[in-house]
């Protein structure tokens, strides 16, 4: 074969117009996912009034929901890689937008809880997502496409932020989902008619195992589900996080927490040594292990738990009466963190066409990115007893909420063979969800720990102390430091490291 036979034509290098459908399409589906998590923190009141039971029994309506994404990012971004994107996005908006329409009529909260686990497997969006982007868009011009899909995560978290506290005060809890209802059918079969999927990036096993007998048909050597894999990492992951949960409890009821945390190690253990031996893993544990990807997972889980201080401990501050906080109602408590939501969906789009243009400089964005989590959180402790420190705070933190998540899954993906970019994204997507898990549980604690009496309408009720706000936004300055310094290790091991390929990981 001369050597102009194996010359083949350069993908084109700029975004698609179906690339670009593909993108903002799945930039609303996010939208709404990650809308409904943050809007139903201020309706668990009335949900607790509505069914008679305690806020700690009312607060699982937004763990369930974190609980199941958990699990099922892993599982659905493993799937999206052997059986394909378009099937598993197809399954999980099926799931969302039944549990959206049933949800609001539900007699019990046995029933809600239930609806939010099934509405909970739209959180494994994100890798189903990711892989469906980069398989449409030329690798120059990622970024771009992630960017705007990032902006959109937090786009959706912020509005939730924001109008949450209003449908509460309105509508009541219901309506969120009123609202979201008739945009998840649009959505469903929007993602039916005008998505389409590349089936030829699943993985194959008879492509990487090159020990296959040839005799073999191509159907017998493909990929098996990791059943085993998928059991122990769910009871692994619903036992560290119902740990969590119940961790703000543990002087009052220890074995509530110790059971589900051994139960946990265990299970993890067991995985980690099954996932060692099986040849077709559930994770591939080469893969989660690579250094730069292993600190980029680790600092997307504290990023996770910084962001939720945000969404959680700033609505308590602004609906606090003076002098616990600012005295805001309901409208105002939810434009605080306005200024965050704009700021990540205007800076989103903007640092990922940056990181496109020139080549590197997603890797030197790294630091500067978790820098200015610092400052905000810096601003925070010093300036939270104005609305107008907390906005000017909040918009710098959103600077980060749109470079952050971006460099990281940038530079994570680019160190993963293409085959695995969703069980790769998975997991990272699976170390945010946990983070924040983990921090509305931090913040609970901490604002309970020191607490004043303060009569509102003739009726005296306890508040966070001023102090313990200094205590959590003194933890989140600690914790955005500690990422510096590993921001700082993963950029040194990113341009040392080649990316991994397929054979790498098999």
């Amino acid at each position: 074969m001369s050597a102009s036979a194996d010359i083949r034509p350069s993908a084109p290098e700029h975004i698609s117009f179906n690339a670009w459908k593909t993108i903002l399409i799945l930039s609303g589906t996010i939208v709404i996912f990650l809308y409904l998590n943050t809007a139903m923190s201020p309706a668990l009141p009335g949900i607790a009034q509505d069914f008679q039971i305690s806020d700690a029994l009312a607060s699982w309506v937004m763990t369930a929901y974190m609980v199941s994404g958990a699990v099922m990012t892993v599982i659905m971004g493993r799937l999206a890689d052997l059986i394909g994107a378009k099937k598993m996005l197809m399954i999980m908006m099926i799931c969302f937008t039944v549990g959206t329409i049933l949800a609001p009529f539900s007699p019990n909260i046995s029933v809600l809880l239930a609806l939010r686990v099934l509405q909970g497997i739209a959180v494994a969006s994100t890798p189903i997502s990711m892989k469906l982007i980069r398989d449409q868009v030329p690798k120059t011009k990622f970024p771009i496409g992630l960017s705007v899909y990032l902006a959109a995560y937090s786009g959706g978290m912020a509005l939730g932020a924001v109008l949450g506290p209003v449908v509460a005060a309105g509508p009541g809890w219901q309506g969120n989902f009123y609202l979201i209802a008739p945009i998840a059918v649009v959505l469903l079969f929007v993602c039916w008619r005008f998505i389409h999927s590349d089936e030829s990036k699943k993985i194959q096993e008879h492509d990487l195992l090159d020990e296959a007998p040839s005799n073999i048909p191509l159907k017998a050597k493909k990929h098996r589900i990791d059943y085993i894999g998928i059991i122990t990492l769910t009871v692994t992951l619903v036992s560290f996080l119902v740990a969590i949960t119940v961790s703000g409890s543990i002087a009052t009821n220890p074995v509530g927490f110790m059971i589900p945390l051994v139960i946990g190690i265990i299970f993890m253990i067991l995985f980690i040594i099954l996932e060692k031996r099986i040849k077709s893993p559930l994770v591939n544990l080469k893969l989660v292990f690579h250094p730069v990807i292993f600190t980029g997972n680790i600092m997307m889980l504290m990023f996770g738990i910084l962001q939720y201080f945000v969404i959680t401990g700033i609505p308590r501050l602004g609906s606090a009466p003076a002098p616990s906080g600012l005295g805001l109602d309901a409208i105002h408590t939810g434009l605080l963190q306005l200024a965050f939501g704009l700021s990540m969906m205007i800076f989103g789009p903007v640092f990922g066409l940056m990181v496109a243009k020139r080549r590197g400089l997603n890797i030197k964005l790294l630091v500067p990115g978790i820098g200015i989590t610092a400052i905000s959180f810096l601003l925070l402790l010093f300036f939270h007893s104005t609305s107008l420190g907390v906005n000017v705070s909040l918009f710098i933190f959103g600077m980060a909420g749109a470079l952050l998540p971006n460099t990281l899954n940038n530079t994570t993906i680019g160190f993963t063979p293409r085959e695995y970019t969703g069980i790769s994204s998975a997991i990272t997507n699976m170390m945010r969800i946990v983070g924040g898990a983990i921090g509305p549980v931090l913040t609970t604690v901490i604002l309970a720990s020191a607490t004043i009496p303060i009569t509102v309408d003739n009726v005296e009720k306890s508040y966070p102390s001023p102090i313990t706000y200094n205590i959590l936004f003194g933890l989140g300055l600690a914790m955005a430091i500690a990422c510096v310094f590993l921001g700082m290790k993963m950029k040194r091991l990113a341009t040392k490291m080649t990316p991994l390929t397929a054979k790498d990981v098999t």
